[in-house]
């Protein structure tokens, strides 16, 4: 990137916990005192020619987060991930209240998430949070200012035996039971409370066990699903043991290889 003489940046936030927007209006005081490297901030993403983005991109703000892009001037409309959740959506990567499209998302594999989900990211700065100095050294990097001393590599993860533009990823050794039962429990988060989500699980597993012992444990699964639906009255619990049939048979299809030994699962995964 060419260098630049002076930068606009509008600073907005995508759901962070404040600690990276502290850090960055740590930046901007007069100790630090951003505007001697010819940055400054403004209040509206009209003037700005780039945008400083903290927190990991939850499902309330990626409207304003795109808006904000799309209101910036065409050229050179940078974009600066500062964070460890603004780069890959931090620990929360994988939590309901974040949007996330990304088909690498759960499944023990790499990490992926963040404001990349709807703009594309020009630096970004990991850290949590990073601090002054760290955002100083990358809006440097940016201006032209100093040099870059790492090169940055994206890591796109590939499922077990597909071919692509990626890195393939070797899925951890785990017992196939347990890694199912994981996999289950992580994504029955954007369902169900961390409160239901245990009793919800367990309750999904015990009429699994009972389908496998049938000669067509797909159609008995949707069968005792069905039953069980009729007979609860917590609407919330009935999205939640749909969401988990239609998880269940999406993972025998993820993994493949595995398909005929998840199908012969007849005890709790937990076991």
């Amino acid at each position: 990137m060419a260098r630049l003489k002076s930068v606009w940046v509008y600073h907005v936030d995508a759901g962070s916990c404040n600690g990276c927007d502290i850090e960055v209006l740590d930046v901007i005081s007069p100790y630090y005192d951003l505007e001697r490297l010819g940055i400054k901030v403004v209040p509206n993403p009209r003037h700005a020619d780039a945008l400083l983005i903290t927190g990991p991109l939850t499902r309330q703000t990626r409207i304003g987060i795109r808006k904000a892009y799309e209101a910036m001037p065409p050229k050179p409309r940078i974009v600066v991930a500062i964070g460890t959740c603004a780069s890959s959506g931090g620990i929360f990567y994988n939590s309901y209240a974040l949007y996330n499209t990304s088909p690498e998302r759960g499944r023990d594999r790499l990490r992926s998430g963040g404001p990349e989900m709807v703009v594309p990211i020009d630096m970004y700065i990991p850290g949590c949070p990073p601090s002054p100095e760290e955002i100083l050294y990358g809006i440097a990097q940016l201006l032209g200012i100093k040099e870059k001393k790492m090169h940055g590599e994206y890591w796109k993860a590939l499922p077990p035996g597909e071919e692509g533009d990626g890195v393939s990823f070797t899925i951890p050794e785990r017992p196939l039971s347990l890694r199912l039962w994981i996999t289950l429990r992580d994504e029955l988060r954007r369902v169900v409370g961390y409160y239901d989500r245990d009793a919800v699980l367990d309750d999904f597993m015990k009429l699994l066990e009972q389908a496998q012992k049938d000669e067509n444990p797909r159609e008995r699964l949707h069968d005792l699903v069905t039953g069980y639906f009729l007979k609860e009255k917590d609407s919330r619990v009935k999205v939640a043991m749909r969401f988990l049939e239609e998880t269940y048979w999406s993972l025998v299809d993820e993994y493949g290889e595995w398909g005929e030994s998840l199908r012969k699962i007849g005890k709790s995964a937990r076991t």
